[in-house]
C-alpha cells in the first residue's frame, strides 16, 4: 500500500503540474486583454460550483475515504452514497444558479446556468470514481483532471483569444461558462470509460443501500464539513456581497496563479494522506506526518523566498492592468498564505482521518468558534481590499493549525520541530536580496536558477516523501 501511494503521488505531481502550467501559460494570453472587473465575476461562478458540489465532494466523499480496508459491501455502499449525493447536487444546482444570477446581467445568468450544468456533470463522475479512490489508484483521476484542464484552456483561448474573439463574438463571461462545461464533460467521459463498479443497487437482501457505519460517519462529518466549507469559501461569499469587481478580480487572479501549488500538490498529498493515515499504526503516522511537514515547509519557504521579491515582475507578464500596488501586495501576501495552507491541510487531514467519533463533538464546536471569528475579521479586513482578505485568511488558518497540533499532541504524536525544517534556511532568506541585483524578466530567471540550486540541496526531502507514501 505504501509503495502504491507513492507511485500515485508521483503521477499526480507530474500530470497536474504540467496541466496547470499549460493552463497558466494560455491564460496569460487571455488575461492580458481582460479588465480586472470582468475577471472578478469568476469568483461568483467558482462559489456557485463549490456550493453545488459541497455535500457530494466534501461530506460524502470524505465519509467513504475514511474506510480502513473496505470490503465489497462497503464499496457498494460508497457507490450508492455518491448517487445519493448526486441527487442532492441536481436539486441544489438550480437554486444556486437562481440565487447567483439575481440582479445580474443576462450574460452572467447564461454563464451561471452553464456552470450549474457543469457541476452536475462533474458530480455524475463521482460514483464511477469510487473504485479508483478506494484502491488508491488516483492516477486515473489525475489523468482525467489533467485532460480536462488541457481542453478547458484550449477552448477558453479559442473563444476569448486576441485573434479569434472577433470570429466567435461570444461575450467574455459566457466563454468561461462554455469552457467549464467542456472541463466537466472530459472528466466524466474519461472516468466513466474506465470504471466497472458503478451501478446503484442494494448491498443485501434486507434492502439496505448504505452500511450503518458509513451513515454514522456521514452524520458526524456533515456539520464539521460545513464549518470547514465556510472557512474555505467565506472570502468568496463576502466578495460577492461586497460587490467590488476590482477587488474580486485582483483576488481571483492572485489565487489563480498561486493555486498551482495548493490545488495540484497540496490537495493530492492531503487526499493520499487522508486515505493512508487510518491504515497505519501510530509510529508510522508520526514518521509520515513529520516527512510531510518537512516537505511542505520546504515548498512554502521556497515560495516565500522566490515569490515576494518577484511578485511585481511576474504580474507584468499578465499586463499592466494587473501591476497596481494593491495587486502586487496581494500577490506577496498570497505567497505566505500558500505556506500556511500546506501546513494546515496536512494537519487537518491527519485529524479528520484519525479523530475518534467521541471526540468529534468538541472539535465541531472549535470549528464553529473559528468560523465566527473568521467571519468577523473578514468583514472588517475586506475594507483593505484583496490584501485584507488574504491577511484574514492567514490569521484564520494559523488558528486552525494551532488547534490541529493540539489534537495531534493529545493523540500522542510528538513532533520534532527541528526535524521538519529544510536545510540551510539562511540561504532562503538570502533569496530576498536578488531583487536588488536586477529586475523584470532577468530577476525571474535569476530567482529560478537560485531556487533550483536550493531545491537540489533539499532533493532528499522530496524523495523521502514520495518513497514514504
Amino acid at each position: 500500500m505504501i509503495n502504491k501511494a507513492g507511485k500515485q503521488l508521483t503521477w499526480l505531481f507530474a500530470l497536474k503540474i504540467l496541466s496547470r502550467i499549460f493552463d497558466l501559460t494560455l491564460n496569460v494570453l487571455v488575461l492580458r486583454d481582460l479588465e480586472p472587473g470582468i475577471y472578478g465575476l469568476t469568483t461568483n461562478l467558482d462559489l456557485l460550483t463549490n456550493v453545488t458540489l459541497f455535500y457530494l465532494k466534501i461530506v460524502l466523499k470524505q465519509t467513504y475515504s475514511r474506510l480502513k480496508d473496505p470490503n465489497q459491501e462497503q464499496t457498494q455502499s460508497a457507490v450508492n452514497l455518491m448517487y445519493f449525493g448526486l441527487l442532492i447536487t441536481i436539486c441544489i444546482a438550480p437554486i444556486t444558479v437562481l440565487v447567483m444570477s439575481y440582479n445580474q446581467s443576462v450574460a452572467f445568468a447564461k454563464t451561471a446556468f452553464l456552470y450549474g450544468i457543469s457541476a452536475i456533470i462533474d458530480g455524475a463522475s463521482e460514483p464511477y470514481a469510487v473504485q479508483w479512490v478506494i484502491q488508491l489508484k488516483l492516477n486515473v483521476v489525475a489523468k482525467a483532471e489533467g485532460l480536462a484542464v488541457f481542453m478547458k484552456t484550449i477552448v477558453l483561448y479559442i473563444l476569448l483569444g486576441k485573434y479569434t474573439r472577433e470570429f466567435f463574438q461570444i461575450e467574455t463571461v459566457v466563454g468561461f461558462g462554455i469552457a467549464q462545461v467542456i472541463y466537466s464533460i472530459f472528466i466524466f467521459g474519461y472516468i466513466f470509460s474506465l470504471s466497472t463498479q458503478s451501478k446503484f443497487k442494494q448491498i443485501n437482501k434486507e434492502g439496505v443501500y448504505v452500511v450503518a457505519e458509513m451513515k454514522q460517519v456521514g452524520y458526524q462529518f456533515t456539520l464539521m464539513a460545513f464549518m470547514k466549507f465556510l472557512l474555505q469559501e467565506l472570502e468568496k461569499i463576502v466578495m460577492v456581497i461586497y460587490n467590488n469587481p476590482i477587488i474580486s478580480g485582483e483576488f481571483t487572479l492572485v489565487s489563480h496563479i498561486g493555486s498551482i501549488i495548493p490545488r495540484f500538490i497540496y490537495v493530492n498529498i492531503e487526499q493520499i494522506a487522508f486515505n493512508l493515515f487510518p491504515k497505519i499504526n501510530q509510529d508510522e503516522q508520526s514518521q509520515l506526518l513529520e516527512k510531510y511537514l518537512k516537505f511542505l515547509n520546504l515548498v512554502g519557504i521556497s515560495i516565500i523566498s522566490a515569490g515576494i521579491p518577484c511578485a511585481s515582475a511576474f504580474l507584468q507578464i499578465y499586463g499592466s492592468q494587473w501591476t497596481s500596488d494593491s495587486c502586487i501586495l496581494a500577490m506577496q501576501l498570497y505567497c505566505v498564505y500558500i505556506w500556511i495552507m500546506g501546513i494546515n491541510g496536512i494537519t487537518e487531514s491527519y485529524v479528520n482521518s484519525t479523530i475518534d467519533t467521541k471526540d468529534m463533538w468538541w472539535y465541531r464546536y472549535l470549528l464553529i468558534a473559528q468560523t465566527i471569528i473568521y467571519s468577523l475579521s473578514l468583514i472588517i479586513m475586506v475594507q483593505l481590499g484583496s490584501s485584507g482578505i488574504i491577511i484574514s485568511n492567514i490569521l484564520s488558518m494559523s488558528v486552525r493549525i494551532v488547534v490541529s497540533f493540539l489534537i495531534i499532541n493529545k493523540q500522542g504524536i510528538k513532533i520534532q520541530w527541528n526535524a521538519i525544517m529544510p536545510k540551510f534556511m539562511i540561504l532562503y532568506l538570502l533569496g530576498f536580496l536578488l531583487q536588488y541585483l536586477t529586475e523584470g524578466f532577468k530577476l525571474l530567471v535569476l530567482t529560478a536558477l537560485y531556487q533550483g540550486i536550493l531545491g537540489l540541496i533539499n532533493i532528499k526531502t522530496v524523495i523521502e516523501v514520495i518513497k514514504s507514501n
